[in-house]
């Protein structure tokens, strides 16, 4: 789950919470702030805690995100205690999950136990770890629920590119390629993943995604702790 800085608010006030979602978009990037994946239409501002449940938090900034339609769906009046769950623009999320080739998504394995709960929480709340392969009928995705399909697919994208920069690592034309496949497919972490040893690329991911927390990442673009992952 990347890591993001939306920076200060762009505005003092927001009248309604749809106002936000075009600084949202400029500062974020069209993509899920939970699965990842691209939001081709229909983008929408996603409250960290419902503005049904706290409805002074309804239109600040500081409770918003993007999100699709599934996760926000799935998340949707769920009450939310921000102590107890790790969120995107307050921890580095990318660090604390390991994403599968198959499209699983796990809690990394060597988190400490206070950790672990702060990321299966988040997990949770959007059901991430939804899979085809699943051995309980309500773990599985529903008929609309394309997750891990897409990311499924996405995985497959980037390692097939990997194979050609492996063997042209200094063609800035190929690389340029990459990026811009990467920004179009979404699903940061799958790419962050599937390059893991190439530093070079690393950096360029995390400069691609707009908004991506920089400070979540070494120079040779590994996460590092931010907040209380």
């Amino acid at each position: 789950m990347r890591p993001v800085n939306k920076g200060p608010s762009p505005q003092t006030h927001y009248q309604a919470y749809p106002d936000a979602l075009d600084d949202l978009a400029a500062r974020l990037g069209l993509y899920c702030s939970y699965c990842e994946q691209p939001i081709s239409h229909a983008p929408e501002v996603e409250h960290v805690q419902p503005k049904s449940l706290v409805p002074a938090l309804a239109t600040a900034w500081s409770n918003f995100l993007l999100g699709c339609k599934t996760c926000n769906t799935i998340k949707g009046k769920q009450p939310v205690t921000p102590t107890t769950t790790a969120f995107p623009d307050q921890d580095n999320t990318f660090r604390a999950l390991t994403y599968l080739p198959d499209a699983q998504i796990t809690v990394q394995s060597t988190m400490p136990r206070q950790q672990t709960d702060l990321i299966q929480a988040t997990i949770d709340l959007v059901r991430l770890d939804r899979h085809p392969t699943n051995r309980l009928q309500r773990d599985r995705p529903g008929r609309r629920d394309k997750r891990a399909d897409f990311r499924k697919d996405v995985w497959d994208e980037a390692v097939r590119t990997l194979d050609y920069y492996q063997q042209e690592p200094n063609n800035p034309v190929l690389s340029d390629m990459i990026i811009k496949l990467a920004q179009a497919k979404g699903f940061f972490s799958v790419w962050m993943t599937v390059f893991q040893d190439h530093p070079a690329m690393l950096n360029r991911f995390i400069a691609a995604f707009p908004g991506t927390d920089r400070a979540s990442f070494d120079a040779r673009g590994h996460p590092v702790q931010r907040g209380r992952l």
